[in-house]
């Protein structure tokens, strides 16, 4: 009997034993080191009427959770809400963190308890006497040295009544929670880069302590010192710059935490470039854009156009000197417009958060197809397919019409289009620093930058003595009319290379459909101006083709990544600021080619210089890595580095020396032998 009981009892702990196994899965799902609850400030809740709820996180001591961006490594505290059919949930406000060292990292978060607070809002249909029930999902990662993914579910109910009835205890210690708060700046914060410092500067000098805490990732380097410099006008933090380089944004967002004769207060901030810029004062910027006007004349995308000008010139001369005199006037006022509109055009978008540079219309390729029609249709002119008015190329003895002026206006206009794929020495720094000046400094380069484009002919228009050097008129102006065409179907065919980089194929059968359409539209035109029986349907039928073609931009593909040719050899590779910095912090050289398929500097300077063998041969024998910021489709990422080192477009040549030495800018212009001795000269061999 003994020994039955003795089996009886066996099965009986048997059975518990196998109870506590089933159980022990459901209490392992409470988290380990962290014990999370919610907390609500009301004990009653009212239909409609929001209150706010706390995560409260009690944290083992020696562990740690993360804040939002969780610095080096690590992840944020997650909470997934489960709320009744109308009620919604605010964004949760977080207490600002402290930096924890963790080996050679800084993390950002929070030790021993933390509490998040966020506003719940009842639905409307809610009664008294009914409850309202909360439910959440919350997750995070604990990390002392190890780190453990925890995760549970909470809830709370509360009851519904006719009015809201405060908690005292919970809601004094959501106030307390709330000191901890980030509050909006009472000052601006601006912020001025270096290739290896970020500096965030602001008036307020009772400053003792500060520590700047980052939203997003690779702003600063976490692990680096931060300094603190107290100046006349304020003070300043100056950091090391992180893997982001350039910054992902024109501004800089985080938490700034000052400590002060007053204690302690955390700010919201959203930093901005610094107004001046390092180029130096605006005067200079203007005597930079002048000069960088005047050598724009002789760029290849504008020679053709200004040489067909001079060849009127000729013949209206020795009509009537005055309204030459006029007729320069209006051509400069032309583009004078022209770099307002593009200016105010360029700082409206930026206004808006756009990062743009000069020639950004060619990154558009709906706006390079159109200026493939232009050029074409402008070269079947010149070569006497149909022709034009004198109201359009103000020639003849109809210059005193008003028509002719308004030709000489948008020969100013077409004069500046076609000027934006070049960068002129002297006016790439000028155009950068103006794109982060005041809008109406800027505004005052862009001006210099117009008035020394229009100087050469408005000055040749007013000083008859030049124009007596002229050439006398002859049926060799219309054997040079006709020439000048090709250098515009070069340039035509040269923007339907950079369409067909940007869209691929299929943009180049768009775009060559185009050109057959205004060919013909320009033959039937012609035809109704020699024969009058063509007059009205001829016409009418190349005005409706012409209309037709400007549909054509819709039938784009979206842009797509295709290569240049150049791109394509083994020695280049593609341009992302995280290879730049990854091949930077290996201590390796690094030379960078900002380029583009639409700048005509930048296409002479890789087929005559960087291809070259013996170039090729000093990049290796330096072991110098080759990266290409190909600019021809819009990349924020590329135009943000232009705009660092103050250009606001291509060519630019920049060495990284290795071993975190300062970069080096090159000149724009450069030959075989210049690159040997920049190469010789900056990396020490």
């Amino acid at each position: 009997m003994g020994r039955r009981q003795c089996c009886w009892w066996g099965w009986v702990a048997l059975l518990l034993w196998s109870w506590l196994a089933l159980a022990l899965p459901a209490r392992a799902e409470v988290p380990r080191y962290v014990q999370a609850s919610l907390l609500s400030d009301a004990q009653v809740v009212q239909a409609g009427q929001p209150f706010w709820v706390g995560l409260r996180l009690r944290i083992t001591p020696g562990w740690h959770v993360y804040w939002q961006n969780p610095g080096d490594s690590g992840d944020r505290v997650r909470v997934d809400w489960q709320l009744p059919a109308g009620a919604t949930a605010g964004e949760w406000q977080w207490p600002y963190p402290q930096r924890i060292p963790v080996g050679p990292l800084v993390n950002f978060g929070y030790k021993d308890e933390v509490i998040l607070l966020a506003a719940i809002t009842p639905p409307a249909t809610i009664t008294p006497g009914q409850t309202l029930d909360l439910r959440a999902q919350a997750s995070w990662l604990v990390c002392q040295t190890d780190c453990i993914p925890e995760a549970t579910t909470l809830s709370l109910s509360l009851p519904v009544g006719a009015q809201v009835v405060v908690n005292p205890e919970t809601a004094a210690r959501f106030d307390q929670v709330r000191s901890t708060h980030p509050q909006p700046a009472p000052w601006p914060v601006r912020y001025a880069l270096t290739p290896e410092t970020l500096t965030l500067r602001w008036p307020e000098r009772d400053v003792t302590q500060a520590v700047f805490f980052p939203l997003a990732d690779g702003i600063i380097t976490n692990a680096a010192p931060q300094t603190l410099r107290r100046t006349a006008q304020g003070a300043e933090l100056t950091m090391q710059r992180g893997y982001q380089d350039p910054l992902a944004a024109t501004t800089v967002a985080g938490v700034l935490v000052l400590t002060t004769s007053r204690g302690t207060q955390a700010y919201q901030i959203a930093a901005t470039p610094v107004e001046a810029p390092r180029t130096g004062p605006v005067v200079q910027l203007v005597a930079l854009a002048f000069l960088g006007g005047l050598l724009l004349n002789v760029m290849p995308c504008v020679l053709p156009i200004l040489s067909l000008k001079t060849l009127h010139l000729v013949e209206k001369v020795r009509q009537s000197p005055g309204q030459v005199r006029t007729s320069g006037l209006v051509y400069g006022a032309g583009v004078l417009v022209s770099f307002w509109g593009l200016a105010g055009g360029l700082l409206i978008l930026r206004a808006f958060g756009e990062q743009l540079g000069w020639g950004f219309q060619l990154q558009s390729p709906g706006m390079v197809l159109v200026l493939i029609y232009v050029l074409f249709g402008v070269a079947l002119n010149l070569s006497g397919v149909f022709t034009i008015g004198a109201q359009w190329v103000g020639a003849g003895q109809h210059l005193t019409e008003k028509p002719g002026y308004v030709g000489e206006f948008f020969s100013g206009v077409l004069a500046t289009v076609a000027a934006t794929p070049c960068t002129a020495p002297f006016m790439a720094t000028a155009i950068g620093a103006a794109l982060l000046l005041p809008p109406l400094a800027a505004l005052v380069v862009f001006t210099g930058l117009g008035a020394g484009f229009a100087l050469p002919y408005v000055l040749l228009c007013f000083v008859p003595a030049w124009c007596r050097w002229l050439p006398r008129p002859g049926n060799w102006m219309h054997t040079l009319q006709q020439l000048l065409a090709f250098p515009l179907y070069g340039a035509a065919a040269w923007l339907l290379w950079v369409l067909t980089l940007q869209t691929g194929t299929d943009g180049l059968a768009v775009g060559l459909t185009g050109l057959v359409l205004v060919g013909l539209a320009a033959w039937l035109y012609g035809r109704a101006q020699h024969q009058t029986h063509w007059r009205r349907w001829g016409r009418f039928s190349a005005l409706v083709l012409l209309a037709f073609c400007l549909t054509l931009p819709s039938w784009l593909p979206v842009a797509q990544q295709a290569p240049t040719p150049a791109m394509a050899e083994t020695t280049w590779e593609p341009f992302t600021a995280a290879r730049l910095a990854e091949l930077r912090r290996q201590g390796q050289p690094v030379f960078v080619n900002f380029t583009a398929a639409w700048c005509v500097s930048c296409q002479v300077n890789e087929r005559l210089v960087f291809s070259q063998p013996e170039v090729q041969q000093a990049f290796r024998q330096r072991g110098i890595r080759l990266l290409k910021a190909d600019w021809t489709r819009r990349n924020p990422e590329i135009t943000r580095v232009l705009q660092e080192f103050g250009r606001s477009g291509v060519p630019l040549y920049v060495l990284y020396p290795g071993n975190n030495r300062a970069p080096v800018v090159w000149p724009s212009r450069l030959s075989t032998a210049q690159v040997k001795v920049l190469l010789s000269s900056q990396t020490g061999g």
